[in-house]
Parts: structure tokens; C-alpha cells; sequence
């Protein structure tokens, strides 16, 4: 970067509020790139931990590396100079733009001490608005602050195809869109989102979609699809959605995993697939509730997010090391044994540490089965069987299970101590981690991205709107229904997708509708809609084998909320020549077809298509191209609907 556009922007990181962006969009990745292996969590050479601003600031053993009077004598910049001796990283040289980003924000720390911290003023969202109105007044305060102008908000088409693909996880049916646009109500896009959010595709979109959120896809797991249908896993998701139950419930449900009978009983599925595997219970509970990859502090301190320390890690697993796989008479469960699952963990060093129940930003739990308590019936509320006290078990499909007749409850569990400590108003990381997930579904990405790395080295794009909505989730008892409407009802969300000005905002300003690709289950089911096939009252295809089309959709395209979007050629050439695709788009029972063909002119023709297939009007050049191509004979029409279906535009949401 040349030497003025870093003066141009300095200059606005020292009077505006810029001073974490220089951090975290500059500084912190140099350094996690080049210094934080040996001055990070895995080592801390000359005890120097060059993760934070805060342990940066802190020095190391030599004194401090930063110095605010005199930035240019900071070692912390001296060292990385071409002739520095010693001269750091020791096997490399920082390009040029680099030295100067970490001159240029010491420089900023002069200055942000000289102002006696004016430049870090936060945003004071008002108290006595509603959750929609906050994110208006968050969301639109980051735009008047870096002087960006929002798109226009998309019109009602475009609108009623984001809010169906969303929310029930299809394009809407002509129909469906006629209607919609025709309405002169001023609240119609609001019954509109209360008409799907209420709908059984809604619960059944979300069940499918959380499955893979929270458990990752089958085709990716090597996990059987089968197995979460037949025990009661999605059914339950569904169930959840549908009687909105409150997110800390659902929690509970699938981590305490002692249900009693009835559709709650298949939320012990999200610990039995786990195969009696406890890092894999810790990391996925850490990761789909709570927002946190604890996996790299396994054998040391996290490399680049000092919270997140090697006994949290182990903390984690201790809390579910006494769960085993039982097969009962009410069916499949995780059972949890009173007493055992005491153990070290040793760090690079060699040095070994008693492991505790403990997990990130929370105090040590008191486990009161000490490790001199020996099994026996007087530690359970209920009398195990016998065979409970003899540890064996038989493969059932991999899953390792012991047979008894009623799970066995310990006076004391791990796992329910678990829960009463991460799934409540005391812990903010849980209410955070939910909202962040359903923003990050509905809006293209995270306030946090990505959304399952809510830690110190990835800060969130607007973090007072953050804090508050995670406040006001947790007050309303965990309303899923009532925040994912907010969100829905939110300027943000309905803005056009076509960003404004001649330079593109960053995504995370949320001033233009992000385009994110389509989910397994919206394509699958969008592509029935575009081939003319309609949903009956509860959502389902009649005649119509769709879990096969989903599934064998799922196998090429198995991201939920991919980091990245890219598309790769194995994904291209289903699209070009897989059967199934050719099945359900040329079959003679293809009603959009008929309905080209019924068209007098060519031209009326191609409108008629793009009305069915990509919910809109096409422009003339568009009108033109599709004339010309349809006049190769009938046979065209059939190609121009394959065209418009497997493309970009069909394949997105925007």
C-alpha cells in the first residue's frame, strides 16, 4: 500500500473510531501469520504473548514492546526493520505495508492515550424500542459513521422469493408471488413473514437445516440419515420449531439427553451419534451452542484467542467422560455413570495438570463424587439395573451400547451442571451464539464471522447491536419465533442486493442484502416448485420421492452457511448431466413446460419461464436472447427451463 493511502487511512482511524478495525483488520492477522507461534498459546518465547492488545501491551520478560511516547523505538517495530539485529520473524522479512501497519497502529495508541480514549466511544442503542427498530438504529449508525450509502429496499418480487427461501426454504409458486405483489396492504410483507413463520414447512425447513447445523451432514459425517429419522432426531427439531420451544430448553434437552417420553425423547440423539466419543460431545456442544472452537487448545493454550486455554478444553471433556450409549426399553438415550472420569492432561512442556470442570469465561465446578467414591446404588436417585455396575457393552451399528431396562440417574451429573452453568442468563456466550447463527442464516453472515469462532481473534462487526440483541433473547424467555421475525422485519434485511457507489461496501456493513447460495433443501425443493409441482397444506410433494432428490442434492452440495461460497466442478457437471436433474426437468409431467408452450408468441414464452422459474420479469435484451434461442424449435423450451434452473441466478438468494 502505498505511503499516502496509509497516512489517508491512519488519519481516519485517529479521528474517527477506527482503532479496533486498524487491530483487527491489519495488526492481529501479521501477527497470528508470522509472531504467535513462538508468541502465542503453543509458546511464549522470552514471555512475550503477542495474541491481544491487551498481552501485547502487557510485554514480556524484557519490558515493555510497545512505546507510546516514541512509537518508531517500540521493539515491537524495531525488530522487524530489514537490518534489525536481532531481527525478527527470525526466517523471514515483512513486506513493507506490513512494518508499516504495526508502526502506524502503535502510533494510533499515542493518540488514542493523548485523547484519553474519546476515540473508542460505543453506541448507546435506546431502551425503549423494539428489537426490529435496535437493529435499524445499529445497523444505519455504522453507514452515518463511515459515510456509506445504503442500497434502495428491494421491491416486493424480490422480496417475497428472499422471505419464502428463507424462512420455508422454497421459491414461491406463481401463484404465490402474483398474489403477494397484487396486495395493496402497507403490512403485507409482515403477515407475510407471520403467514410462513407459522407454516409446517417452516418447521420442517428449520428441522432439516438445524440438523446439519448442529450435528454437520451426514454425507459429511458418515452418519446415517436413516438413523436421525428413525430415532426421532428430526422429528424432534421439528417439534421444537413448532411449539417454539425456548432455546435454552432445546439446549438442555440435548445435552442433559435424559428425556422421558414423547417427541423430546429424540434429543438424545444429538450426544448418541457421538459414538461414546467425549472430545467430539465437547467440541460439538462448544461449537453449535456455544459459538466456540475449543479444539486447538487440546494439546496447548488456543494459538490466537488467549480466553480459550488448554484446561477449558479438557474441562469440556471431563464433563461428559462418564456418558455411555444404553439401549433401554424406551428406547436409545446417554446414560451417565455417578462416579469415574478423573483424569491429567499435560501441556508441550511434559507438565501434567488434574483436569476440572470448567469451561471458557466460567469458574470451576465442584464435582461431589471425588475421586475416592467407588459406584455403588446409594449415589443414583433410582436403583440402576445390576448389570449397569458391569462395564460391557455390544456394537449396535457402531454406536457401542450396553442393554438395560431404565437409565440410571446419578445424584449428581456432570452434564446437568453443564447445562445450569452454559445455558443460562449467566452466561451471555450462549444467547450471543444463537442470535449470531440466525443473523448470520437470514443476513449471509455473522456479526461474528464465522459463526462458530466467537472468540477474541474474530470481534464482531458491530458489537453493541450484538450485545443487545443476545440481552433481549435472553429476556424473552429465548423466543426463536420472535427473533427470527425481527430480524425478517429489519431494514437491513429487505435492502436490495445491488450495493451503491462506485466502491463496494465491506460485507460486513450490511448495506446491500449479502447473496448467499441456496441450501441443499431450498434447491431441491425450489427446483419441484420450478417444474410446476405445488405443496400441499403440510408442505409435502404427493407422488413425489423427494428425500431422494435431497439427499442425492446433499451429496454434491452439503454446505450450511459456507465460509466461502465456491463452487466447485463436481457441483457444475451434476448440473449438467446428473439423471435426476434431467428426470425432473424433462419429464413430461413438467407442468411449467406446458405452460410455455401455451403461450402464443416466443416472446410471451420466455416471460412465462423466467415468471416460473426465477420469480420475475426478464429485461428486453433478456427478451431477445430467449426469442432467438427458442426459435431452434419445441424442443428448446425444455433447454431454456434446464438453463434457467441449474444457473446462478436460480441457484442464490438475493
Amino acid at each position: 500500500m502505498p505511503k499516502i493511502l496509509l497516512t489517508i487511512f491512519i488519519t481516519t482511524c485517529l479521528h474517527g473510531s477506527a482503532f479496533g478495525d486498524l487491530w483487527n483488520a491489519h495488526v492481529a492477522p501479521i501477527l497470528q501469520s508470522n509472531c504467535v507461534k513462538c508468541h502465542g498459546g503453543a509458546k511464549k518465547k522470552s514471555g512475550l504473548d503477542l495474541r491481544s492488545v491487551e498481552s501485547v501491551l502487557a510485554g514480556g520478560e524484557d519490558g515493555p514492546v510497545v512505546d507510546k511516547k516514541y512509537p518508531e523505538r517500540s521493539s515491537i517495530y524495531t525488530v522487524l526493520l530489514e537490518d534489525a539485529e536481532p531481527h525478527m520473524p527470525p526466517k523471514g522479512q515483512l513486506k513493507v505495508d506490513e512494518i508499516e501497519f504495526i508502526k502506524l497502529w502503535i502510533e494510533s495508541l499515542s493518540s488514542k492515550s493523548e485523547n484519553d480514549g474519546s476515540n473508542d466511544q460505543g453506541l448507546d442503542i435506546p431502551e425503549d424500542i423494539g428489537i426490529t427498530e435496535a437493529i435499524d438504529f445499529a445497523i444505519m449508525d455504522k453507514w452515518s459513521k463511515l459515510g456509506i450509502k445504503a442500497s434502495p429496499v428491494a421491491g416486493d418480487g424480490t422480496f417475497c422469493r428472499r422471505v419464502y427461501l428463507d424462512v420455508v426454504g422454497r421459491i414461491p409458486t406463481y401463484e404465490e408471488i402474483k398474489n403477494f405483489t397484487a396486495n395493496q396492504s402497507p403490512l403485507k410483507r409482515e403477515d407475510l413473514i407471520d403467514k410462513l413463520l407459522n407454516s409446517n414447512e417452516h418447521f420442517d425447513y428449520m428441522a432439516e437445516v438445524f440438523s446439519a447445523m448442529l450435528l454437520g451432514r451426514e454425507s459429511e459425517k458418515k452418519r446415517s440419515r436413516d438413523d436421525r429419522v428413525k430415532n426421532g432426531w428430526l422429528d424432534y427439531l421439528k417439534w421444537a420449531f413448532k411449539t417454539n420451544r425456548k432455546w435454552d430448553k432445546v439446549a438442555k434437552d440435548i445435552v442433559i439427553a435424559k428425556p422421558k417420553d414423547g417427541p423430546v425423547s429424540g434429543a438424545s440423539w444429538f450426544l448418541f451419534e457421538q459414538r461414546n466419543d467425549y472430545s467430539k460431545m465437547a467440541t460439538l456442544t462448544m461449537s453449535s451452542l456455544l459459538g466456540k472452537q475449543i479444539q486447538c487448545a487440546q494439546c496447548h493454550d488456543h494459538p490466537v484467542s488467549p480466553e480459550i486455554e488448554q484446561r477449558h478444553y479438557w474441562g469440556m471433556v471431563s464433563f461428559f467422560n462418564r456418558s455411555l450409549n444404553v439401549d433401554t426399553n424406551d428406547g436409545l438415550r446417554v446414560a451417565e455413570r455417578a462416579t469415574g472420569g478423573f483424569s491429567k492432561f499435560a501441556d508441550l512442556s511434559g507438565k501434567s495438570y488434574d483436569t476440572e470442570l470448567v469451561m471458557v469465561d466460567q469458574d470451576p465446578i465442584k464435582d461431589e463424587n471425588d475421586s475416592s467414591k467407588k459406584e455403588s446404588e446409594q449415589l443414583y436417585k433410582n436403583p440402576p439395573d445390576k448389570n449397569w455396575f458391569v462395564k460391557k457393552s455390544k456394537e449396535k451399528k457402531g454406536y457401542n451400547v450396553i442393554k438395560i431396562n431404565k437409565v440410571p440417574e446419578p445424584k449428581f451429573s456432570r452434564r446437568e451442571k453443564l447445562a445450569e452453568i452454559a445455558f443460562s442468563n449467566d452466561n451471555p456466550s450462549f444467547s450471543k451464539a444463537m442470535v449470531n447463527r440466525l443473523w448470520a442464516l437470514l443476513m449471509g453472515r455473522g456479526i461474528v464471522n464465522p459463526i462458530d469462532k466467537m472468540d477474541s481473534s474474530h470481534p464482531p462487526s458491530h458489537p453493541e447491536l450484538l450485545n443487545y440483541l443476545g440481552e433481549s433473547f435472553a429476556e424473552s424467555g429465548y423466543d426463536v419465533k420472535n427473533l427470527i421475525k425481527s430480524i425478517l422485519s429489519s431494514k437491513p434485511y429487505q435492502l436490495s442486493s445491488y450495493p451503491i457507489g462506485d466502491i463496494k461496501p465491506e460485507p460486513d456493513t450490511f448495506s446491500y442484502y449479502l447473496v448467499k447460495p441456496l441450501s441443499a433443501e431450498a434447491f431441491s425443493k425450489s427446483m419441484l416448485i420450478a417444474t410446476g409441482n405445488v405443496p400441499d397444506l403440510k408442505g409435502q410433494f404427493s407422488g413425489i420421492d423427494y428425500n431422494k432428490l435431497r439427499q442425492t442434492v446433499v451429496n454434491k452440495f452439503p454446505k450450511i452457511l459456507p465460509e466461502v461460497y465456491s463452487p466447485s466442478v463436481q457441483q457444475a457437471l451434476f448440473l449438467s448431466n446428473n439423471p435426476l436433474i434431467e428426470e425432473f426437468v424433462f419429464s413430461d409431467n413438467n407442468s411449467t413446460i406446458t405452460d410455455i408452450l401455451e403461450q402464443e408468441t416466443l416472446s410471451e414464452k420466455v416471460i412465462k419461464a423466467f415468471q416460473l422459474i426465477v420469480n420475475r420479469l426478464p429485461d428486453q435484451y433478456e427478451i431477445d436472447a430467449g426469442v432467438k434461442f427458442l426459435e431452434r424449435g419445441e424442443d428448446a423450451v425444455k433447454q431454456l427451463c434446464w438453463t434457467l434452473i441449474t444457473g446462478p441466478e436460480f441457484r442464490m438468494n438475493h
